[in-house]
């Protein structure tokens, strides 16, 4: 019973601690500040909240044969500069992010399920930068990402130089802003489409 009291003090006093800290503005909340004890909780409590949620995913990964090349157009816009790729740096302000954002190739991203990848991209983690791209991209869009992922580290000298440089890929646009600028400068067929299908090009925006 004593041992169960010391407990229950035990932790009212860190709360009553952690309270005081966090209510009068002590807690330093810079992205350069040294690491601290939500550094050490947070992947723990990060990890396990992933795998809980990413079992509601059952379609993670595209089974478009143009996947891979339509995840990597979407890639190099959206999460090169955090993550990088093998042979291609990330932009300097990923230099002070805080938590740093794994490479795409790292253990912590390759090691993640199909499902884990796919929850992550659509909702983001908050307090990360990680953003939800969920908000105004598709699943399907979602699940090309996710096949580029996959295929990291396969990569080819081509697809490196294209997230180099984006040789070979053309710019994206929102579906509705394509079908202006297809409008804008007219189709080359009558029978055009103004906003091709994922599955007709490999360059559809996100």
């Amino acid at each position: 019973m004593k041992f169960f009291a010391g407990v229950v003090v035990t932790v009212l006093v860190g709360l009553a601690i952690g309270g005081f800290i966090f209510a009068t503005g002590r807690y330093n909340v810079a992205a350069n500040a040294p690491p601290d004890f939500t550094d050490k909780l947070a992947p723990w409590v990060l990890e396990k909240a992933i795998k809980r949620r990413a079992k509601e995913v059952t379609d993670p990964v595209s089974k478009d044969p143009n996947a891979v090349a339509l995840g990597l157009s979407h890639y190099r816009e959206n999460c090169l500069p955090c993550h990088g790729a093998p042979g291609v740096d990330a932009a300097e302000f990923q230099e002070g992010m805080n938590p740093t954002p794994p490479e795409i190739d790292a253990p912590p991203v390759q090691q993640a399920s199909d499902a884990e990848l796919f929850w992550v991209i659509k909702n983001g983690i908050r307090m990360t930068g990680m953003p939800g791209f969920g908000v105004n991209r598709k699943d399907e869009e979602i699940r090309h990402i996710v096949a580029f992922v996959r295929h990291v580290p396969q990569l080819t000298d081509a697809e490196r130089q294209a997230l180099k440089t984006g040789a070979g890929l053309e710019e994206h646009h929102h579906d509705g802003e394509a079908g202006q600028e297809a409008h804008s400068h007219g189709a080359e067929s009558p029978a055009a489409s103004p906003a091709p299908a994922a599955s007709a090009s490999p360059h559809h925006h996100h």
